[in-house]
């Protein structure tokens, strides 16, 4: 029985340590230093988003790291990558070939967002790509200078995302990145096989939904669409979807396809207004290797889930501009997923002060975002939201579609490190005091923890 810690920093290992060095204590931010087998290793480079405490500087521990391991591309996880290579570091940077696609899509996105020039965003993609190397899952690899091994086993979150296994001969420590839901759209599942011929030292573990459980099936989710989709159909009206481009994107693009398919709503036509949505899903596409056996069947049977008959795509904004005048029933998927700029904004802007216009958000919207402004006037039954320096009202019919999370509840968190034999010690990491706090008393509940 593993002894579970929460909102703990260092954790002593035989040969070193590991240390947190973001999302001790919150959910953003995630960056690890492991200092094991003669070489300081840093898992992942993140940013820290929302209302957790901003990161002034750079740790100088990241700066000293000899390699660093990226579990996947989102922000959280890697945006603090520029002012890493900024600093002059020059080491290996580690990840699955797919984490490595995405995150150029990613980190590109994020520095034309700063507005910064063209040529330095150039040079940072291609030192970048100088220090990347990519590894398949489940295979061993080091580092020079490493006395063990480094593994990527999948981790079912997004595309590429990967938990990441350290052997050396004194110490095994696994770090599970963030955790996909089991049974979700297009990816498999999280890895479940893991040897048993040793003690596993540590145990990072993610805990966003440390303090929740899950509530809302693929069915619900499938009925909550199909009966918005049917009502926009009736009427002949627009359901505007602020897209979430990576991962939400597509499993939505997945579901739409599948009622498609099923006929529960009719070839309505969904418009992909989001560069970088785009960009990722293309790349989800060249990538089928990484879809689970489901997935893999309908394509086979002429049925890809992101290439669907009524499916088109908005590459340039002039015909984003033109769609904006489009009648008629349709799906606009456009970004960002919670309304703080991109393609969006325009169709907000023509649809919020119309009663015939859905609104559906499919993620969560973070504290202060116009997003959630949205939500709280229409649960207030009225008011307004600028945008543009503009105040709108708000007359769109607004919707929530529960259950696309792609993290793991506390139950499958559990279930999901009950697969690992032999752990001595977990650390929590990426979710608040609460959430941690609350699935260390879940883990003792249910007897599984000690501490």
């Amino acid at each position: 029985m593993p002894e579970i810690v929460a909102c703990t920093a260092v954790h002593p290992l035989p040969d070193g340590e590991v240390r947190l060095l973001g999302a001790i204590d919150v959910v953003t931010g995630s960056m690890t230093r492991v200092d094991v087998g003669g070489k300081k290793l840093l898992v992942d480079c993140g940013v820290t988003q929302g209302k957790d405490p901003k990161r002034k500087e750079l740790p100088e521990e990241a700066k000293e790291a000899d390699a660093l391991l990226l579990t996947h591309g989102h922000l959280d996880h890697i945006g603090s990558l520029p002012q890493l290579l900024d600093s002059g570091w020059d080491k290996p940077i580690l990840c699955t070939r797919a984490t490595y696609e995405i995150c150029r899509i990613s980190l590109e996105d994020s520095l034309s967002m700063a507005r910064l020039p063209d040529r330095e965003i150039t040079a940072f993609l291609r030192q970048f790509e100088r220090q990347v190397r990519t590894l398949a899952y489940d295979v061993n690899a080091t580092v020079q200078g490493l006395k063990g091994t480094i593994a990527f086993r999948d981790a079912g979150h997004i595309l590429g995302s990967a938990s990441i296994e350290i052997c050396t001969d004194a110490s095994r420590v696994i770090m599970s990145g963030d955790l996909g839901r089991p049974n979700s759209p297009i990816l498999r599942d999280a890895n479940s096989r893991w040897s048993d011929d040793r003690d596993v030292d540590l145990v990072v573990l993610e805990t966003t939904y440390g303090a929740r459980s899950h509530e809302h099936t693929h069915e619900d989710i499938e009925g909550t669409l199909e009966r918005i989709v049917n009502d926009a159909w009736k009427r002949r009206a627009k359901v505007l979807i602020p897209a979430f481009a990576i991962g939400r994107t597509q499993v939505l693009l997945w579901f739409l396809s599948d009622l498609v398919e099923k006929k529960r709503i009719p070839e309505i036509p969904v418009a992909l207004d989001t560069p970088m949505g785009l960009l990722v899903t293309e790349t989800y596409k060249r990538a089928k290797r990484l879809y689970d056996r489901e997935t893999l069947d309908r394509i086979q049977h002429g049925d890809d889930p992101l290439d669907f008959d009524s499916l088109f795509t908005v590459r340039r904004g002039k015909d984003s501009f033109r769609l904006r005048q489009s009648e008629g029933a349709m799906i606009v998927i456009a970004g960002s997923g919670m309304c703080t700029g991109g393609r969006i904004i325009g169709h907000l802007v023509d649809g919020l002060p119309d009663p015939e216009t859905t609104v559906l958000f499919v993620g969560h919207q973070g504290a202060g975002t116009p997003g959630r402004r949205i939500q709280e006037v229409a649960a207030a039954g009225g008011g307004t939201v600028r945008f543009d320096g503009e105040e709108l009202p708000v007359r769109a019919r607004i919707e929530v579609l529960r259950g696309l999370s792609a993290h793991m509840d506390r139950h499958e968190l559990l279930g999901w490190l009950g697969n690992i034999p032999r752990v001595k010690r977990v650390g929590l990491n990426h979710g608040d005091v609460a959430a941690q706090n609350a699935f260390l008393a879940f883990a003792r509940e249910r007897g599984v923890a000690t501490g």
